[in-house]
């Protein structure tokens, strides 16, 4: 807590220093600026205590409706920034152009200091309030500045440390300010770059929704960098006039501020005709093309971005699609019963339902990703179009792209006569769900992410270009970010997948559990009528399993449950706790044996329960491999790979595959030479009998 004592003396510091009494190179410009303006201008005093001021409900909802795209962009920034702070107690904030907070998110040991502080959803942080500080001088500068401590003017707010930057719009005016809060004892210049970045990509998808009814110039001095957050963007009209631009184009261009742009003719930025990019745009074709910036003649690459053809049509018509879905039906009203977290994902996709914006969902395994995807796809303008799934974890890495492409016949040996067109074409005018997409090999996300860009796609052994309109749902329980950094993705497809991106919660940390097992119930026991009740005992052991397996463990075991009752109503006579670890000792039951396959198709990370289930049904088999696989409906090669993922090896005598058998102690997967693990896995198999 701050001391009468400590406040005067920072009172004194905040005078002396507006008075020309304190060295300048003591305190910065900016900050001595800034204890000027709240001396003079707002008449405020250093020494006393302030509240924040807080906007009532009503006034906040009007402000968060007002900034509704930039706040839907920003919300899934924030949760990204989030998770790339590695200290503790900090808090992130949007703020609106007045310095109101729109949206906040905060580690929990920074929950008190906040409280304190008054950093919370609709106080007004802006400098006339409560004088210097991140929020606020950020938007009077216009320019990014770290507010460390002492330079605060309230000495109340002295022990923060605050990293801020504002977000403008096409036009160059701000429109809010994205800030980093903590109690840090240093300043974060780290933290701002991270600020930075994040406000980039804020205004750069909030540029490419806000002007798509615009054709779009995107452009880099390197080909490779169009489509990553430091692309040049310039948005013009059917006349060539520049109606908007982002951050990085007045830099690649050598441009002052938005004024040296915006209302300029296109041919007279760029050493281009108008007619020329209007054909460009209409060959739907995103490629990279030269280019000549007129004023620095500097060379570019660029890429044209058509207007929408929905958002080009008739004023009914775009009405029409304008209209908000009734909250409490269609497809995606079935993916939440009152979680608070899966009921603001499906807000969000609502908002972006038949926006060609590609959506991440992320999460555990078995939270119910794919039927996520499904529902979105369902739900959108796309439904009477084929919805297609690729398993990027389950398909062989020799078949994946043979798979995904298609290819012509006799493309390789093996071919099939009339060739195969490959599940991106199948899904034309659909969706294409990527699922497991961490998973995919590095040579093939280069392919993936030219369809995406090109919208179009070659098969193997083709030699003509196949036109395609998908859209793209992808799905992993991994951490891309930290793939990226390993460089085991691409930062570029990474970027372009990334569109908006959702983390579906774990069944054990939902809080609609109760609803959500009642509604499977009624799923699973249709072809009874539907007409099964469940009791409060059974009910309570159901809500008490932790659900390692999530939704999908959930499911299999009320399947289960529903076909050994044998009344209308299901009990804990029912009931078996065998079932939550995995089954008996005995042969798989038919619904373990299919949650097992499930889970080897297409997942990487099983929960303990599946791991047992797996030992049981080799021990079951005499750890013979083969048996053990017919059993679960997998391939052996498969079984191998999970048996080495999961540690899963027979310490005492053999383990048989029906063509060799390993010695004793033997980690199977080495053995079988299993494709897919990096050799650095391999070798530490040789050392260990447990990977997990």
């Amino acid at each position: 807590m701050l001391t009468t004592q400590k406040a005067a003396r920072h009172a004194n510091l905040v005078e002396s220093a507006v008075q020309g009494l304190v060295p300048a190179a003591d305190i910065d410009h900016r900050v001595r600026h800034s204890w000027a303006r709240c001396i003079e201008t707002y008449a405020l005093d250093p020494q006393a205590p302030k509240k924040a001021t807080v906007v009532d409900r009503p006034e906040l909802q009007a402000r968060r409706e007002q900034h509704g795209l930039l706040l839907s962009i920003a919300r899934v920034e924030l949760l990204s920034l989030r998770k790339r702070l590695h200290q503790n107690d900090f808090g992130i904030m949007l703020t609106d152009q007045d310095g109101v907070i729109l949206h906040y998110v905060g580690d929990p040991g920074f929950a008190s200091t906040a409280k304190r502080s008054g950093l919370r959803e609709g106080a007004v942080w802006s400098e006339r309030e409560l004088g210097t500080n991140g929020m606020g001088t950020c938007i009077v500068e216009q320019r990014s500045v770290v507010i460390h401590q002492n330079e605060h003017f309230l000495a109340q707010n002295t022990e923060l440390t605050c990293s801020a930057t504002p977000i403008f719009d096409s036009q160059g005016r701000v429109v809010a300010a994205l800030d980093i809060s903590g109690s840090f004892n240093r300043a974060q210049t780290h933290t701002l770059a991270l600020v930075e970045i994040a406000a980039q990509n804020i205004e750069n998808r909030a540029l490419l929704e806000s002007c798509k009814r615009h054709y779009m110039l995107r452009f880099h001095r390197q080909q490779e960098f169009i489509s990553t957050p430091g692309e040049g963007i310039v948005a013009f009209d059917d006349n060539g006039m520049i109606v908007g631009a982002n951050r990085s184009a007045l830099e690649l261009l050598g441009a002052p501020d938005h004024r040296a742009l915006c209302g300029q003719a296109l041919e007279s930025v760029f050493d281009t005709t108008l007619s020329t990019q209007m054909q460009l745009a209409s060959r739907r074709a995103f490629r990279a093309a030269p280019l000549l910036a007129r004023a620095s003649q500097s060379k570019l690459w660029s890429a044209i971005q058509p207007p929408e053809r929905e958002a080009r049509s008739e004023q009914g018509r775009r009405e029409h699609v304008e209209l908000p879905a009734p909250p409490s039906c269609g497809p995606l009203a079935t993916m939440e019963y009152g979680d608070p977290q899966m009921a603001n994902n499906v807000r969000i996709v609502r908002r972006v339902i038949d926006r060609d914006i590609p959506v991440l969902l992320l999460g555990e395994t078995g939270t119910g990703k794919g039927c996520f995807a499904k529902a979105i796809h369902a739900a959108s303008r796309r439904a009477d179009k084929p919805f297609v799934t690729v398993n990027c974890a389950a398909i062989p890495e020799t078949l994946i792209e043979s798979e995904l492409f298609g290819y012509k016949a006799g493309a390789f040996t093996g071919a099939t006569r009339e060739g195969h067109p490959g599940r991106v074409v199948q899904a034309n005018g659909g969706t294409l769900f990527l699922d497991e997409i961490g998973d995919m090999p590095l040579p093939l996300q280069v392919r993936l992410l030219s369809v995406i860009e090109d919208r179009e796609v070659i098969p193997l052994g083709g030699s003509k270009a196949i036109p395609v309109d998908i859209r793209i749902i992808s799905a992993t329980h991994c951490d891309l970010l930290q793939q990226v950094r390993e460089r085991r993705f691409r930062e570029d497809l990474y970027y372009r997948l990334n569109g908006l991106s959702l983390r579906m919660p774990a069944l054990r940390d939902r809080r609609d559990s109760r609803d959500l097992i009642l509604n499977l119930i009624r799923e699973e026991s249709r072809d009874r009528g539907g007409a099964i009740d469940i009791d409060d005992a059974a009910m309570r052991r159901l809500l008490q399993s932790p659900w390692p397996g999530n939704i999908r463990q959930l499911r299999n075991v009320l399947r289960t449950l529903i076909a050994m009752s044998e009344g209308d109503c299901l009990t804990l006579a029912d009931f078996d706790d065998e079932w939550l670890s995995g089954g008996t000792a005995g042969a798989a039951s038919p619904a373990q044996s299919e949650a097992i396959a499930l889970d080897l198709d297409g997942d990487d990370v099983l929960g303990e329960a599946e791991r047992e289930a797996l030992r049981r049904v080799l021990e079951c088999c005499r750890w013979n491999v083969s048996a053990a696989a017919v059993q679960l409906h997998v391939s052996r090669k498969t079984l191998y790979r999970k048996m080495f993922r999961h540690g899963i090896t027979r310490r005492e005598g053999t383990i048989t595959d029906g063509a060799r058998s390993g010695s004793a102690g033997e980690t199977p997967a080495v053995d079988a030479g299993v494709d897919g693990d990096p050799p650095a896995a391999r070798a530490r198999s040789r050392h260990t009998s447990v990977v997990d």
